[in-house]
């Protein structure tokens, strides 16, 4: 299956840091789409970039396509691996992580935060392509499908700059009491 990861070309240190993740991770299949920048509104470009991959599946009618972000850190190797192994049968999304979120029992969440890496089924890109881009995609999606977390998680954003948040971030905080994979 392909990565199709959204990168801001200018971000030179996180391309980096994404190269030495893929070559980590042994991913062969990927493809670097081009970030979109709306300085006026930074959620605007987020959703953008993520919906062209999401309308390039649809038009090539793909059962399911696989996003990730350039700030993507896999917890450990073989963590792309085990994500992929996992894939449940019934899904809208499965994340390989997320910043916030209340996770039950059976993995699920209704609201979340984090588009590190996720896997959208068919079934689901009408969803995605009508959410108004004046709201951060994955807040907006809040209970309008079947979203399944990676428990443990195989991924967590970077520490860093945040194009969106225009600041420094660290994202330790939002990972207390939360299972990570390990080799």
């Amino acid at each position: 299956m392909r990565l199709n990861i959204i990168h801001l070309f200018h971000r030179t240190d996180r391309w980096k840091l994404l190269m030495r993740e893929i070559t980590e991770q042994e991913i062969t299949k990927y493809k670097i789409w081009s970030g979109i920048i709306d300085e006026s509104l930074p959620c605007r470009g987020i959703s953008q970039a993520h919906k062209q991959i999401v309308k390039d599946a649809k038009k090539n009618k793909l059962p399911e396509v696989l996003i990730g972000e350039d700030d993507l850190h896999f917890t450990a190797p073989g963590a792309f691996d085990f994500f992929l192994r996992n894939k449940p049968s019934d899904y809208d999304i499965y994340l390989g992580g997320i910043v916030y979120g209340k996770i039950m029992e059976d993995n699920t969440v209704d609201d979340f935060s984090g588009n590190t890496l996720y896997l959208v089924n068919e079934r689901f890109y009408d969803t995605i392509l009508s959410v108004p881009e004046e709201y951060h995609l994955d807040r907006a999606l809040k209970c309008r499908g079947k979203f399944i977390v990676s428990n443990p998680f195989v991924v967590i954003p970077q520490n860093g700059y945040s194009d969106n948040h225009k600041r420094e971030f660290n994202y330790l905080s939002y990972l207390k009491g939360r299972k990570l994979f390990e080799e």
